[in-house]
């Protein structure tokens, strides 16, 4: 059979209708591979605009190795078991201080605080016959299957985790939360039925809400202020998953001039007394700049018990990993005989598509994971030619994706370094004082 192909909205604009080759894609490039050790990397396709995900599905009979390391019979992937215990998390910068983390400490924490990201220690495995037995859940259901590989009792307990999650997709429209539906013979996971029309709904309702039980069970003595950087998509997502919550308040920086009419009243309009939203004279990146600074001075961070609700909080990527797992239910539910699902996704800050990438490592059977960026394309140009230079950024009318530094990308270098944290700190460092980065083009494929 021909390959087939999925569409995927997530923006506030309708479905688009276009075939593919219209979508203001120049070309697929390769997706993921496997190198020698057979880890999966990424490739990146530059598109004009960003009106959709793109996500296909190919007829395939075969499954890859997606692992450097086997699983074992305990329903790990890098051959440990972690039993009835919680996966915990380590920076990607290695400090000693910041290993080992419980989920609640790095979802509390956001950043690390040698500035480097966290990354499970160990990633859980997905057997195809636990896949197929959530084949019938609904999208709570599932994701507090999913959710649950990494959460465990001695972190949240189940019926607490399902409360969280069943109130979260509460607040969508849709009862499907992420519905996928066929237009043109194309699939489309629509992701914008949350609150505030952004894929971002799906992991922020949830943050919002893990961070109420943590702060109600004894977090931070009960106090977070969360400070967030957006280009317009985060921040009005962030807050209406943290609007009226015990304890947390919420400031959000968004640049002046670049972000829409709509979001910027999405943000600006709410009224309670826990949002401050403060306009910054700048691009997002210097709104990053503000986040990552605050939260590397230590004394301001730990007396205003200083959270991150950008897509640097682990809990963001971990939640969006649920819909990659939905679609590839509900795409072979429809086309019988399809064993991947390949996704192609619009990125600034590269939280999503690492969401697709750590669904493969578990063990979901996803073909190519397809990056695609506007004018401001620093991930396309690293795919092709293996330069993550810093460029300035252009103004386009998707500015949720302008943006020149992508903020989650040193997940993915650490594990393209071979979770090295010597070699990510040296890399990490050379482009903090150069602008730019540059490794061997095959390595970067």
């Amino acid at each position: 059979m021909d390959p087939s192909r999925v569409t995927c909205d997530d923006h506030t604009k309708t479905p688009a209708r276009e075939e593919i080759r219209d979508c203001n894609v120049y070309r697929v490039v390769g997706g993921i591979k496997r190198n020698k050790r057979a880890e999966p990397r990424i490739h990146a396709t530059k598109g004009r605009e960003t009106v959709s995900v793109l996500t296909s599905f190919t007829h395939q009979h075969s499954l890859d190795i997606l692992l450097a390391k086997r699983r074992n019979m305990n329903g790990t992937a890098n051959g440990h078991s972690n039993g009835d215990k919680s996966i915990t998390y380590s920076s990607t910068r290695g400090d000693p201080t910041q290993s080992h983390l419980s989920f609640r400490s790095v979802v509390m924490r956001g950043l690390a605080h040698d500035r480097g990201l966290f990354v499970p220690d160990e990633f859980p495995s997905v057997t195809p016959e636990e896949l197929e037995g959530w084949r019938s859940l609904s999208y709570a259901d599932l994701a507090t299957e999913v959710i649950a590989k990494f959460v465990k009792d001695d972190e949240v307990p189940r019926d607490v985790l399902r409360d969280i999650v069943h109130r979260s997709c509460g607040a969508f429209r849709s009862d499907e939360v992420t519905p996928l539906v066929k237009v043109n013979g194309h699939y489309i996971l629509e992701l914008f039925h949350g609150p505030t029309f952004a894929f971002k709904d799906v992991a922020l309702q949830m943050l919002g809400n893990f961070f109420e039980y943590f702060l109600s069970t004894g977090s931070n003595d009960g106090r977070l202020a969360v400070l967030g950087a957006t280009s317009g998509d985060t921040g009005s997502a962030a807050i209406y998953g943290l609007r009226g919550k015990k304890g947390v308040d919420c400031v959000i920086l968004y640049p002046k001039g670049r972000v829409s009419e709509i979001q910027k009243r999405q943000m600006a309009t709410v009224p309670d007394d826990n949002i401050h939203c403060v306009e910054v004279e700048g691009t997002f990146d210097d709104c990053q700049d503000i986040v990552k600074a605050s939260f590397a001075n230590a004394k301001f961070r730990d007396r205003v018990k200083l959270g991150a609700v950008n897509s640097i909080n682990w809990c963001r990527v971990l939640a969006q990993t649920t819909y990659y797992f939905w679609s590839y239910l509900r795409v072979t539910d429809a086309e019988k005989g399809v064993t991947k699902v390949n996704f192609s996704v619009p990125t600034g800050n590269f939280g999503d598509v690492l969401a697709g990438y750590y669904s493969k490592k578990m063990g979901l059977p996803v073909g190519d994971l397809i990056v695609a960026t506007n004018e401001n394309d620093i991930l396309h140009r690293f795919f092709a030619k293996g330069e993550y230079h810093r460029e300035n950024i252009q103004k386009t009318i998707s500015p949720s994706m302008d943006i020149c530094v992508s903020s989650n990308f040193e997940r993915y270098l650490y594990h393209l370094s071979g979770e090295d944290s010597a070699t990510l700190v040296g890399w990490m460092k050379g482009f903090e004082t150069t602008g730019k980065l540059t490794i061997d083009g095959k390595k970067a494929r």
